[in-house]
């Protein structure tokens, strides 16, 4: 079985309506070309307000935004690296996080979902439910809502490679 990899940001200071993770699938048939989305996670530290906002898991085609390069993890301590790199742009075979600019392009939900920055967001999908991404498909996660403290935000997104 393949390793997790993992790939996200914490305590940043967001923008509104943030693309907090960005992984763009690899084109062709290689590492990091087919995923599986395991796990995602959006939690706030900065601040002990209660306030309600979104989360959307969708995809990007095209405009991308500018984001802070995040290198995935391996789960498994000395594992292999993953076939996505960290990059700024949202290139193939690239991950980001934190979108300081947004790009225009048109996001395709996968999913919305509302959630209160104390308790964090969760979502672990029972196998049937997993999101496959092929090769050349930009996944993201992103916040909707300006939340009234934009400083202590965390977002991970853990996937598996099917190739």
């Amino acid at each position: 079985m393949a390793d997790p990899y993992d790939v996200g940001m914490s305590n940043a200071t967001v923008v509104a309506n943030a693309t907090l993770i960005i992984v763009h699938s690899a084109t062709g048939v290689n590492r990091g070309s087919i995923l599986e989305v395991l796990r995602i996670t959006v939690t706030q530290q900065g601040t002990a307000t209660s306030q309600q906002l979104g989360v959307i898991v969708g995809q990007k085609a095209s405009a991308f935004g500018t984001y802070v390069s995040a290198t995935p993890s391996p789960s498994t301590i000395g594992g292999a690296a993953s076939g996505i790199t960290g990059g700024t742009a949202g290139a193939a075979g690239n991950a980001g996080v934190n979108a300081s600019a947004e790009g225009a392009g048109t996001v395709t939900n996968y999913f919305a979902e509302g959630f209160n920055n104390l308790n964090g967001f969760l979502w672990v999908p029972v196998p049937e439910e997993r999101l496959i991404v092929p090769p050349d498909t930009a996944v993201i996660v992103k916040l909707v809502g300006t939340p009234t403290t934009l400083t202590g935000w965390n977002a991970n997104l853990t996937y598996m490679e099917l190739n």
